[in-house]
């Protein structure tokens, strides 16, 4: 086979199709936004570009049409927002801009999930410096971004329409060849052993996809209910696998074939290669008369083929329990008060609004790199602020250094353009800030120096000006965000810790109750996974020793909490079919 002479690196022949279609895309949508919303919109266009890829984070495609409500009022209310502070006096202005930025910023940082904040700021500062309207053009200005709010959700359809499906998919799958891998380590057939926390892991993936896709706080459906449970059939039956005797007797061996039969089943049924599960029944066991190891996996493996069976009912995807939680509980539930969440927005929301005053008082001509830098490097955790201060340092001086080099020599405007459109392209294949960033600042420097700056000396002193701007903004908001008003990790990570130890503790009690609200009891079950992954990010980064000890002793606790569910008997598995349903 000859040999390609052309040595593509990975991360071009990986990106290559996906960055050309979407960078072809973004061409498209702003050109043909501005034909209809005229060229003093061609900014929001540019904003939606943004916004409809940051918004993959989350899934809205559930209740999309509460969703594009909620984007609509929150867009349009930001372009008023920008005209009032960009015309108003400045007291008005000032309270305006707060508030603003005070709703988007605890809105849209999240406690347990990725964060998508800084799109929502970033584009309403655009607003307010790169592209004001008068009052005469306010109306098709939120006319454009009412269209934008459309724009993201058709962007949500299209692109994440089947994410449930695949994640929960992939992710049981995922599980299965996990436990199938550690059968056949015990059966001595491969001497690699699965990462058995591993697994722990992906039922918090599970209930993050359940998390995001739920219909509104304590309204699951019973598609999503089984989907989570099923993912805990497969960790208990891990679990079983993992605790036979280290001897395996020749009913034990028995019996682990017998579920790696089973399993290929299941696995054949979430791949689609088949409609149907083949009935279970306690006389196939090979064990089913030597008693309790053989009632064990028997039970696990019903429920959980019980659960993918209702996972997969149509029925079940749109049928939604009611639960019988009073209406302050609810509020309360769906209030989420977080301390880390508040104290960010407060801080952020000060230090930007009187940056905007002092940007307008002086009269800046480039003072939004100063609130763009600002807004960058303010982070909820204290502890993440040098690093991005640093990347956004460096990476200005990288793309700085780029852009004179490059507007120095290309002084045409087309040609000028062409670099700024590469820079945007090649953006695609960095993932790392920096990189990104760097791209960034090409495009930006671009901008300011496209039709009024020519020669090394005029555009490298256009470029002092950012890198000065960015220096003061980087300095501003460490003094805040570090010295001032200091938010750690660490306390973070406590407040979680006690957080997690009062669910666990509440999911122990309503488990011993007669009675069981099974949306409070999913509630709790996937806010734990949540609490779970985010604090063994934050335990991992502050270098928490005891951390997993620790953990492991409240998962267990709520296993034998499972456990009491079946009364009246000894060693019962966690889950048995049916006893949520």
């Amino acid at each position: 086979m000859q040999k390609s002479k052309w040595n593509i690196p990975d991360v071009i022949k990986d990106n290559f199709r996906f960055s050309t279609l979407s960078f072809i895309f973004i061409i498209f949508y702003v050109n043909i936004f501005q034909i209809i919303f005229g060229p003093e919109n061609s900014i929001v266009g540019v904003i939606f570009t943004i916004m409809m890829s940051a918004s993959m984070v989350r899934d809205l495609t559930a209740t999309p049409f509460r969703h594009l409500m909620v984007q609509t009022l929150v867009l349009v209310w930001m372009a008023l927002a920008a005209y009032w502070v960009s015309t108003l006096p400045a007291p008005l202005s000032f309270v305006i801009n707060f508030i603003t930025l005070l709703l988007i910023l605890y809105a849209y940082t999240y406690e347990y999930s990725n964060h998508i904040y800084f799109p929502y700021i970033l584009s309403y500062l655009f607003l307010v410096f790169i592209s004001p309207v008068n009052v005469q053009q306010l109306p098709k200005r939120m006319l454009g971004m009412a269209a934008g709010a459309v724009s993201i959700m058709l962007y949500q359809w299209i692109m994440g329409r089947k994410r449930v499906v695949e994640t929960a998919r992939d992710v049981l799958t995922e599980m299965l060849d996990d436990i199938c891998l550690l059968i056949s380590y015990r059966l001595g057939k491969t001497e690699e052993k699965p990462d058995l926390t591993d697994i722990r892991r992906k039922l918090c993936r599970l209930g993050r996809t359940v998390y995001e896709r739920r219909k509104k706080v304590l309204c699951i459906s019973d598609a999503s209910f089984s989907m989570v449970a099923a993912g805990r059939g497969l960790e208990h039956l891990l679990i079983l696998v993992h605790e036979l005797p280290e001897q395996l007797s020749h009913h034990d061996t028995a019996l682990l074939l017998y579920t790696l039969d089973r399993l290929a089943s299941f696995r054949a049924f979430l791949q689609r290669e088949t409609k149907e599960l083949p009935p279970l029944s306690s006389s196939d066991l090979p064990d089913e008369k030597h008693g309790k190891t053989a009632h064990l996996f028997y039970n696990t493996l019903l429920y959980t083929q019980d659960r993918l069976l209702h996972m997969s009912d149509p029925q079940n995807k749109t049928h939604y329990r009611k639960t019988a939680l009073s209406l302050k509980v609810r509020l309360q539930a769906a209030l989420d008060l977080s301390p880390v969440r508040a104290v960010y927005a407060l801080r952020t929301a000060l230090l930007l609004s009187c940056a905007t005053l002092l940007v307008q008082y002086l009269g800046l001509p480039h003072g939004k790199w100063l609130l763009f830098t600002l807004a960058s490097v303010s982070l909820p955790y204290a502890d993440d602020v040098p690093a991005k201060m640093k990347k956004r340092i460096l990476a200005t001086i990288t793309g700085g250094i780029l852009s004179v080099v490059i507007y120095s020599l290309v002084p045409s405007p087309t040609g000028r353009t062409a670099a700024m459109m590469l820079s945007g392209y090649l953006s695609f294949y960095f993932t790392d800030y920096r990189e990104t960033f760097a791209c960034s600042t090409i495009g930006a420097l671009g901008g300011a120096v496209f039709m009024g700056s020519f020669g090394f000396q005029a555009v490298g002193g256009m470029f002092l000006v950012r890198l000065g701007y960015i220096f003061v903004g980087a300095a501003a908001g460490y003094i805040a965000n570090c010295i001032l008003f200091p938010y750690n990790r660490a306390k973070a990570t406590r407040q979680l810790w006690k957080k997690y130890k009062s669910v666990t503790e509440l999911l122990d009690k309503i488990c011993l109750s007669d009675s069981m609200d099974s949306q409070l009891y999913y509630h709790l079950v996937i806010q734990a996974y949540l609490l779970e992954e985010k604090l063994s990010q934050n335990a991992d980064l502050e270098q928490w020793e005891e951390f997993p000890g620790l953990l492991i002793t409240y998962q267990e606790k709520i296993r034998k909490a499972h456990r009491k569910l079946i009364s009246g008997r000894a060693n019962a598995p966690v889950f048995e079919g049916g006893h949520l349903s």
